[in-house]
């Protein structure tokens, strides 16, 4: 019936919380990613990775990325009686962003870390933000939490996910 909605209807239909914006614009960048090798000793590398616009509070990183931080924090969790990841589809980790050194990592000065080249908008008046990393998808997503972006990764992880078991569906037929 209606290819899209005038924009008098299409506030009524938006879930609360939501960004009024039309486009979330990525913008291609390097960060460091810091890891232990193979012998425990920490390498640096740069990576490719994609942010939004300075009001943004996402980045969207390699699946390398996501898979170092997911390893890093199974072996916390086994350590300690504190869970950092989620268990079932889709999978989360639970990181903290700092924001005077802008990086993401488990802990202050633990490794796996992701230096990124900018600042995201403090959540409160400390200089750290928790965030999630969403482990699904082309590339992973990094969130800090409780934010419209938060919400929006959540859904559109959700979506994907309910979209895979329907194309699955549809490949078996």
């Amino acid at each position: 019936m209606f290819r899209c909605l005038p924009r008098a209807f299409a506030s009524s239909f938006r879930p609360r919380g939501l960004s009024t914006r039309a486009a979330r614009h990525l913008h291609d960048v390097a960060g460091d990613f810091t890891s232990y090798n193979a012998k425990g000793v920490p390498i640096s590398k740069k990576v490719d990775i994609a942010i939004g616009d300075p009001e943004n509070t996402f980045v969207l990183v390699p699946i390398e990325v996501g898979n170092a931080f997911k390893a890093a924090a199974t072996r916390h969790t086994e350590s300690t009686s504190s869970p950092l990841i989620s268990q079932g589809p889709p999978e989360r980790c639970k990181v903290t962003f700092f924001h005077d050194s802008q990086h993401f990592s488990l802990g202050p000065s633990s490794y796996p870390q992701l230096r990124i080249p900018a600042n995201l908008p403090r959540q409160t008046d400390t200089n750290t933000s928790p965030a999630t990393i969403y482990l699904d998808g082309v590339m992973n997503s990094i969130v800090l939490d409780g934010t419209p972006d938060a919400r929006f990764t959540e859904m559109a992880s959700a979506s994907a996910l309910n979209l895979k078991e329907e194309l699955d569906d549809l490949k078996n037929r």
